[in-house]
């Protein structure tokens, strides 16, 4: 078909179209302020937005409805996701956010490059019975300025089988 306007398919069958040698394209000339939509609309549908201004460039994948653990999965069974930003990442949930690594030898790492400034910064204070809960089996924490410690409340620092060693770089209180 070529030089058609509008192409319309309907089936209530399934549609399959396969290449076994080349490429596929779809959407490859879609002009800017337009849309290409795949899924039923306001249930599950991805919506590819082309745009000749840089801002209103989008594309969105949503669920509207679905409530599985599973409702937007991204597996990559061998190999790695990696997902990178120009800019921002922002990731929002209602509930619980987990990150895990399950090998024995996977480690999760927050980098931030900032040079000035907070780099990192764990607001967990919405209420005065809010935790922040490390478990580990060792600490280190390593700083190279100042460090502080404030409590509004009682502070408690206790060890169960060594010696608690307090330095100022001139006296120790052990």
């Amino acid at each position: 078909l070529s030089g058609v306007t509008t192409l319309d398919i309907d089936t209530s069958g399934d549609v399959t179209v396969d290449t076994s040698a080349g490429s596929m394209s779809l959407g490859s000339t879609l002009a800017d302020g337009q849309t290409l939509k795949l899924g039923k609309n306001a249930a599950t549908e991805m919506i590819f937005s082309p745009h000749g201004t840089a801002g209103n460039e989008k594309i969105s994948l949503t669920n509207t409805e679905g409530t599985a653990a599973d409702a937007i999965s991204i597996t990559a069974t061998a190999g790695s996701l990696d997902l990178n930003a120009g800019d921002n990442v922002t990731i929002d949930a209602a509930d619980e956010i987990t990150l895990t690594t399950t090998s024995d030898d996977g480690h999760i790492s927050l980098v931030s490059a900032h040079g000035a400034g907070v780099a990192l910064h764990i607001d967990a204070d919405a209420n005065a019975g809010s935790i922040v809960e490390i478990d580990a089996g060792m600490l280190d924490i390593d700083v190279t300025g100042a460090a502080t410690m404030d409590s509004g409340s009682t502070m408690t620092l206790t060890t169960a089988s060594a010696a608690l060693t307090l330095t100022d770089g001139a006296a120790t209180l052990a």
